[in-house]
């Protein structure tokens, strides 16, 4: 198999590239950041915007044992510590921010998925 079919659109060899945007934690916990970000991948040729779906309490404990402290030498200042879960609290796409970003990413032509993080 050379190609498959996403959403009606070959993809593979002999196809233009789909682009996938991937959201992440770059909303910083405010949907109009999260809506703009979508927008963005739009205007920039995104075919696709990809979400992860989890909360903190998925996928660590909220611990402040030192196997739960955010670790390593060039970590941003603001991580400094931080526990896991404080970090993925920060990260996480809220669930139900994901009808309304399905709603404006088809209407702007795109494909929204989430992966299942957990």
């Amino acid at each position: 198999m050379n190609q498959i079919s996403i959403v009606g659109r070959a993809v593979g060899v002999g196809a233009p590239a789909f682009i996938i945007a991937e959201l992440s934690g770059n909303h910083h916990q405010k949907y109009e950041e999260a809506e703009a970000l979508v927008r963005a991948a739009a205007a920039a040729g995104a075919d696709a915007v990809k979400l992860q779906t989890y909360t903190p309490d998925t996928i660590t404990l909220k611990s402040d044992k030192k196997w739960f402290l955010v670790k390593g030498k060039d970590q941003p200042d603001e991580w400094k510590g931080k526990t896991l879960w404080d970090l993925y609290q920060q990260a996480y796409t809220p669930w139900e921010w994901q009808p309304k970003l399905k709603k404006l990413a088809d209407e702007l032509g795109m494909v929204l998925f989430s992966s299942a993080f957990d």
